[in-house]
């Protein structure tokens, strides 16, 4: 006849604290070694390129002889190259009969000027976000336009996390929280705070779950 063992809570206690501890930890490190690549990169992109919205913040703009143009039709924000439809994203709010400026559109559509410092060589980029209504980062969708000093124009559109390092830049503006091509913890609020108040979290887990696992060894070797 066999005996079932009692169950032993403080050794389960002891291993759900490692494994947590083990787990904060280990986040803390990704996290850590993202932010450090983030912020290479980022250090690089603007050692070679400068980013700045136009001087004037109208809704029609040329570039080496591309229009470029922004307005409302009903519930809908409409993009235009040389007089021709290349997006349209269904935006809440109301038309207005108002003269405006690209403020209007913040948040949906926006333009920047890149310049490489090198070089001199600049393009201007139309950005859109395709999902104004979406408040999650990783259910954004993103379409962009980038127009060479030649009139070339060349298209993209991407979902968030999938875009590349310069199309990082050219969606910075269009969601209220700063996205990083490979984390965007360092322009969160307090990113060390957080980095810091985690992994003290995990040390606490450990040390714990370390504690408990003694204790359960000490009183093992004292019935034997």
């Amino acid at each position: 006849m066999t005996t079932n063992k009692p169950f032993n809570l403080s050794k389960l206690i002891s291993v759900l604290l490692l494994a947590t501890g083990a787990v904060l930890l280990t986040i803390v490190l990704y996290f850590t070694v993202q932010s450090v690549r983030e912020l290479v990169y980022q250090n690089g992109i603007e050692k070679r390129y400068s980013f700045q919205a136009p001087e004037d913040r109208e809704t029609v703009q040329v570039f080496h002889g591309v229009k470029v143009q922004t307005y409302r039709d009903g519930p809908e924000v409409l993009l235009e190259l040389q007089e021709e439809e290349r997006a349209k994203v269904k935006a809440p709010g109301a038309q207005t009969d108002e003269k405006s400026d690209m403020k209007a559109f913040k948040g949906i559509v926006q333009y920047k000027v890149m310049k490489e410092k090198e070089t001199g060589e600049e393009w201007f980029i139309a950005a859109l976000r395709l999902t104004p209504g979406v408040m999650e980062e990783g259910d954004q969708k993103f379409q962009t336009f980038r127009i060479n000093e030649n009139g070339v124009v060349k298209k993209s559109t991407f979902p968030s996390g999938e875009n590349s390092k310069l199309e990082t830049q050219w969606i910075r503006g269009l969601t209220e929280d700063k996205i990083g091509y490979h984390t965007s913890l360092p322009y969160q609020d307090h990113p060390v705070l957080t980095l810091i108040s985690t992994a003290f979290a995990g040390l606490v887990a450990l040390f714990v779950g370390l504690r408990l696992r003694k204790r359960e060894s000490t009183k093992k070797y004292e019935a034997a």
